[in-house]
């Protein structure tokens, strides 16, 4: 990044592994052209980006995990002018970050910030029962959703990146089935008794499990997968695979690409979208092909 460009961070001083403010611009070293913001919630977070955007700012960086993240990618697509994301990874997934080979180091994350290219970088735009929003890296809908209520704050600090799979372990004896309902672009509608549903722009979900591992960031598509209902035989087979990463191929999986989709469901279907409760079905899914620029590490594409 040249040094005369405008940095503006967007620090959230709860994040895991966060550092003071005053450390963050020592480090980066661009203390003239750096400017750190606290913002503390989401809504905050989205008007401080757009204004940091609308007095100059070249980048905007998330400084936290993936909630921090999406909040700073939601102001960027409202601004009236173009400025590039940076990530620096400090909270319990990061899991955009992994799917850029971005390091889950700060100090070498930093060093991204610095010298790293910018890369374009599709965002999902989603309308479910709490309205609209986008979607930086990954949807979630189902038992998957049931679960990040589990994940109290102090799971998160005691677990790290484990907190996810300590949040799964809580619901695994009660597991709801969805009878869902999916159209794909101009297909025809699919029925399914579901678990779970992704929606992947990134690869990765829950701290580094790899969801969808041929996601693409900037091909204009998500990637939907689908986890069907099953007898335990099939579903403890379907786990196995997943641990050889060839789960997308068990018979239990169901994998489509889109552009756009729309999922009803009976029950309604819990959503996530990066790490956060974001309302239930029904849900409409449109992809805004590369409407941002990300900063990744030179190499990475």
């Amino acid at each position: 990044m040249p040094s005369e460009m405008r940095m503006t961070v967007m620090w959230n001083p709860s994040a895991g592994s966060a550092q003071s403010a005053q450390d963050l611009k020592s480090t980066l070293g661009l203390r003239d052209r750096t400017i750190i913001c606290e913002p503390g919630d989401r809504e905050t977070a989205i008007v401080e980006t757009v204004k940091a955007v609308t007095d100059g700012a070249d980048v905007v960086v998330a400084a936290g995990g993936d909630g921090t993240v999406s909040s700073v990618v939601e102001g960027l697509t409202q601004s009236p002018r173009p400025a590039t994301l940076g990530i620096l990874p400090l909270g319990t997934g990061n899991d955009l970050a992994r799917s850029l080979g971005i390091s889950l180091l700060p100090a070498e994350a930093m060093q991204t910030l610095v010298s790293g290219r910018p890369r374009p970088l599709d965002v999902v735009e989603f309308t479910s029962s709490t309205g609209r929003r986008t979607s930086a890296n990954m949807m979630t809908a189902g038992n998957s959703g049931r679960y990040l209520r589990h994940m109290t704050d102090e799971i998160k600090q005691r677990w790290g990146p484990l907190a996810y799979l300590r949040g799964v372990i809580d619901v695994l004896n009660d597991l709801q089935t969805y009878s869902i309902e999916v159209c794909c672009d101009d297909g025809p509608v699919e029925k399914f008794d579901a678990l779970n549903v992704f929606i992947a722009n990134g690869r990765f979900s829950g701290g580094g499990l790899a969801v969808s591992p041929e996601a693409e960031l900037d091909d204009g598509q998500v990637d939907l997968v689908i986890i069907r209902d099953g007898d335990a035989g099939d579903i403890a087979s379907l786990t196995s695979q997943y641990w050889m990463a060839d789960y997308l191929d068990h018979e239990l999986t169901v994998f489509r690409r889109a552009r756009r989709l729309t999922i009803t469901a009976d029950p309604p279907l819990p959503l996530t979208s990066d790490g956060d409760e974001v309302g239930q079905t029904a849900v409409t899914v449109t992809v805004r092909p590369q409407a941002l620029r990300v900063l990744a590490p030179v190499g990475i594409v």
